[in-house]
């Protein structure tokens, strides 16, 4: 009998993540003998996971420390400087970034011109590239400097009129909010929609009443479809996406 190719996500904390479902979903879905597991480690055990799989997502907080470990870095991850898809090739280790395309992919029913980005991670790097990609207009915003990465703090940040705002860290995991309640209360005003990447309960949604709130979930799914074509080179449809966000969510 073949031997199961085996795939994971990376991350900690991970035992929150839906990644095992939906590759595994998909896997059966298109009869593959494959297996994908969540693997919680830490920066000395990073190396060793990563090259006993065929392929992993990389999430919080080793997006951008997994580059060191890359022999090939796509276009996009040589721009964002983060990366949340590993192809082991035997032995090659291949970067890749999806998290911009199923960051944009979840937004492509709406209608806005201004975003506001919370944070300055590989998420928040992520989401500024699809934006500049597809000529949006966009603010960084965050709570301190940052030397490689423009973004503004709030004593920079003048102008509030923002269509959408994102949360891209990770502070919806410690069920924190990603800035101050003042700054929050500025951007509630005009703020139509309000989108945080974490797919679980947001207290960031929750404090914009009256906005379209858009949780992680389909980027999630999104940018693991594009993973699957890197994985096991499959193409998934719109329409199994929306069908895998019914099953699993």
């Amino acid at each position: 009998m073949q031997n199961k190719l085996c795939f994971g996500v990376i991350g900690n904390p991970i035992a929150h993540s839906k990644s095992p479902h939906i590759h595994n979903l998909w896997f059966k879905e298109f009869n593959l003998n494959y297996d994908y597991k969540a693997y919680l480690e830490d920066t000395l055990s990073l190396q060793n996971r990563i090259l006993s799989l065929k392929g992993a997502n990389i999430t919080v907080p080793f997006k951008e420390e997994v580059l060191q470990y890359a022999d090939i870095c796509s276009d996009e991850v040589k721009i964002i400087k983060a990366a949340n898809t590993i192809v082991n090739d035997n032995g090659i280790i291949k970067a890749y970034n999806t998290d911009f395309y199923g960051f944009i992919k979840a937004l492509q029913n709406y209608d806005f011109k201004r975003v506001l980005l919370l944070g300055v991670g590989g998420a928040a790097r992520a989401c500024a590239y699809a934006l500049m990609k597809n000529n949006i207009d966009f603010t960084v915003f965050n709570r301190s400097k940052k030397e490689d990465f423009i973004c503004k703090v709030e004593n920079e940040l003048y102008e509030f009129n923002f269509d959408v705002v994102v949360n891209c860290t990770s502070s919806s995991l410690t069920g924190q909010l990603p800035c101050s309640i003042e700054l929050l209360n500025k951007l509630k005003a005009k703020a139509k929609i309000v989108y945080d990447l974490f797919y679980a309960k947001s207290v960031f949604l929750e404090y914009f009443e009256n906005a379209i709130k858009i949780d992680g979930k389909l980027m999630l799914l999104y940018q693991a479809a594009l993973a699957a074509e890197y994985f096991y080179n499959i193409k998934i449809s719109d329409e199994l996406v929306k069908k895998s966000e019914k099953i699993i969510f």
